[in-house]
């Protein structure tokens, strides 16, 4: 049995965590621009980003070349669009260099901050610098902590009902085994732990604060009142009163039924609130990313629950039996091993689709710090399924000294663990897609090939090869357009003219202002006047 149990810990530890299902919210433009120089100010400062901010901890500033500040008014989220951050000036202000310092929430629960530099008036002149973007860093060793415990917390609680209601079936668990009770009770506050005081995590993470700060009445109260985090967190607090209610009843209630399969549908419930909190506000699809987490997080908890209670749980209850104590034991585990079947699958299902969410490309996911750090989860997965297999077939027979190499395999889950942690808090590999290269055929047969380098906001290389039905460089083109439009913003297009030498290859040298995704229209003239035209939607990186 507990060779077994290797094999399912294993692959289970590689999915423990939920993937994340976006990246953090990037700017994708601004006015004043970055390094713009101006001689009217705008009757407002406003910033506009790649998804909606939360209505707590924003804020603009405005501070000189020697570092004074520039009075402004509070900022605001503009009325027009939640994306949209602005501030009205005071009054006016000296010719000279000046730099916006800005800091927002997203709505998938991260702050982000970063400054504008710009120039007002001709009296300086203005070196091109930086428009800085810093996302929330790796997760602190609290965050960490809180985040595991409620995940374990979860998964006990799952655990223990799923065992009583679908392995062992009796309802009197909880009234033959003392450890089943004490177990469910420290899963219990386990769980209420970490929900209790994710509250004062997220002022610390929301506000900028210590934990000194952490309990700060009011920076509690904008988080309650202005985030999507307060609003379920109340939620989560009242179903943990709920649950404890009927945990209660259900321990005094042995043999009530009900109880039990309510209790798991009030910790399905808060699953539900988990889910709901984070990266899955920022998709464009939210039921089905919530959705999706919701199973992940619930097939994982049931999977690894089940495990638990067979470890901690079953040995006892055997021992009991007055009857064949080993078919007993086997019949439990065997019941437990078609469940951890469709647990796997559920988890694979659920965690591919959130992974294609956040690399785009190769060359995001060997490039970025996600895509290193995903393809570093991959490697110890691989370790810890050798680490599986080998103890699996070590347990079909019945050894029960498996030696130093379960120890190599927690080690290397532990790892797992805390790369999965640093991937819920890294910037996804969407913010650097890479160099695009695209082929579309027109409907005469003309393939188009579409290259942008390095596809990233800033100078970039924009290349286009024609080739004819019979796949040779199409020669005769006497003019070729690309018009350049953002699709996230209003923003104006950018026309350009490409040159080329009759070869069937125009390159030119543009701008792109923002990230985000791109529409790019390629127009050909022949110089029989026939028209070669294909339209390709890009994706622009910030980094």
């Amino acid at each position: 049995m507990k060779n077994y149990l290797w094999l399912v810990i294993s692959l289970f530890s590689l999915l423990l965590y939920p993937v994340t299902a976006s990246g953090h919210a990037s700017v994708i433009s601004s006015n004043p621009s970055p390094n713009e120089v101006m001689n009217t100010l705008p009757e407002k400062i406003s910033i506009q980003f790649s998804e909606n901010i939360q209505p707590a901890f924003h804020s603009l500033e405005v501070f000189s070349q020697d570092g004074d500040k520039i009075q402004i008014q509070d900022s605001t989220i503009s009325e027009q669009s939640e994306k949209i951050l602005e501030a009205k000036w005071k009054g006016t202000i000296d010719e000279g260099i000046y730099n916006i310092k800005w800091r927002v929430v997203s709505s998938d629960g991260h702050p982000i901050e970063g400054t504008i530099p710009f120039q007002f008036g001709d009296s300086a002149g203005l070196a091109d610098q930086e428009n800085s973007e810093m996302n929330a860093g790796f997760p602190n060793s609290i965050n960490v902590f809180l985040q595991s415990l409620q995940y374990i917390s979860f998964a006990a609680l799952t655990g223990i009902l799923f065992f009583q209601l679908s392995l062992m079936k009796d309802s009197r668990l909880f009234e033959a085994s003392r450890r089943a009770r004490l177990y469910l009770w420290l899963s219990y506050a386990g769980l209420a732990f970490s929900i209790f005081f994710s509250l004062p995590l997220k002022v610390t993470i929301d506000a900028g604060v210590g934990w000194t700060d952490a309990f700060n009445v009011s920076y509690i109260k904008e988080v309650l009142n202005a985030t999507n985090f307060g609003a379920i967190w109340i939620v989560e607090i009242l179903i943990l009163l709920f649950l404890f209610l009927v945990i209660y009843f259900m321990l005094e209630n042995s043999l009530n039924k009900s109880l039990p399969f309510l209790s798991f549908i009030i910790i399905a419930s808060l699953m539900v609130c988990k889910a709901s909190i984070g990266h899955t506000a920022a998709v464009p699809n939210q039921v089905l990313a919530v959705l999706m987490d919701f199973l992940h997080l619930l097939s994982m908890a049931l999977w690894l629950g089940g495990l638990m209670a067979l470890m901690v749980i079953l040995p006892g209850l055997a021992d009991r039996q007055t009857e064949d104590k080993k078919t007993f034991y086997w019949s439990i585990i065997q019941r437990f091993s078609r469940w951890a079947f469709l647990f796997v699958i559920i988890l694979i299902l659920s965690g591919i689709y959130s992974s294609l969410q956040h690399v785009p490309t190769i060359h995001s996911l060997l490039k970025t710090t996600y895509g290193q750090l995903l393809l570093a989860k991959v490697g110890l997965m691989l370790v810890m399924i050798v680490l599986g297999a080998f103890h699996f077939f070590r347990g079909k027979k019945k050894e029960k000294n498996l030696g130093y190499s379960v120890g190599i395999e927690f080690g290397v889950g532990i790892v797992v663990l805390l790369v999965a942690a640093l991937l819920t808090n890294v910037q996804t590999a969407m913010s650097s897609p890479g160099p695009i290269e695209k082929t579309l055929m027109t409907a005469e047969n003309n393939e188009v090939t579409l290259m942008v380098t390095p596809n990233e906001v800033g100078d970039n290389r924009i290349q286009v090869n024609i080739s004819n039905d019979e796949g040779m460089p199409y020669t005769e083109i006497e003019q070729l357009t690309i018009i350049m439009e953002p699709l996230d913003t209003g923003g104006g297009e950018i026309k350009l003219q490409l040159q080329g030498e009759n070869t069937g290859t125009f390159t030119s040298k543009s701008i792109l202002t923002m990230s985000g995704k791109w529409k790019i229209q390629v127009h050909g003239l022949t110089e029989s006047l026939d028209s070669i035209d294909a339209d390709f939607t890009i994706l622009v990186g910030n980094s």
